[in-house]
């Protein structure tokens, strides 16, 4: 018999009432949301590698990948392929970097689960990213874009 994985270290653990994520999904925090379907919300990064950086989020609270079942998994990333082909077409990316963190260890920042879809330029490749400050316009631009690149989609 295995044992129980052991309990991931998160100091951004939060009750689901004050989680950012949740208040997002539910509308009382504002976002630019790029695909929401009856499970999960894609929204732009408030402070992103580069324009277009989204996250992807189950509706549902939970903090780590260990928090879900198989197919609450393999939903999630279906989601974020999808998005992906979208914030690719909006960003003119020639490529993107999925990246999904599970406690504090491995940098993630909001203590509920979620999947990056990055796009990336080739004159990009082997630089390491700092974080953008993009304006309203530029969030509100790429959103509108990516939002309709991923409706194209369905």
């Amino acid at each position: 018999m295995k044992a129980p994985p052991k309990r991931i270290y998160n100091s951004a653990s939060v009750p689901q009432e004050d989680c950012v994520f949740c208040k997002i999904v539910s509308g009382a925090l504002p976002s630019y949301k790029v695909y929401e379907d009856d499970g999960h919300v894609a929204f732009l990064d408030i402070n992103p590698f580069s324009l277009g950086h989204t996250l992807v989020c189950p509706k549902r609270h939970g903090e780590t990948l260990w928090d879900m079942d198989d197919r609450e998994i393999e939903e999630v990333f279906k989601v974020a392929s999808k998005v992906s082909k979208g914030v690719v077409a909006a960003t003119h990316a020639d490529g993107f970097r999925i990246m999904q963190n599970n406690g504090e260890a491995a940098n993630q920042a909001v203590a509920h689960i979620h999947v990056h879809v990055i796009p990336n330029k080739l004159e990009d490749k082997g630089r390491f990213m700092n974080r953008l400050k993009p304006s309203k316009g530029e969030m509100e631009s790429v959103a509108s874009t990516s939002k309709s690149e991923i409706a194209k989609l369905e």
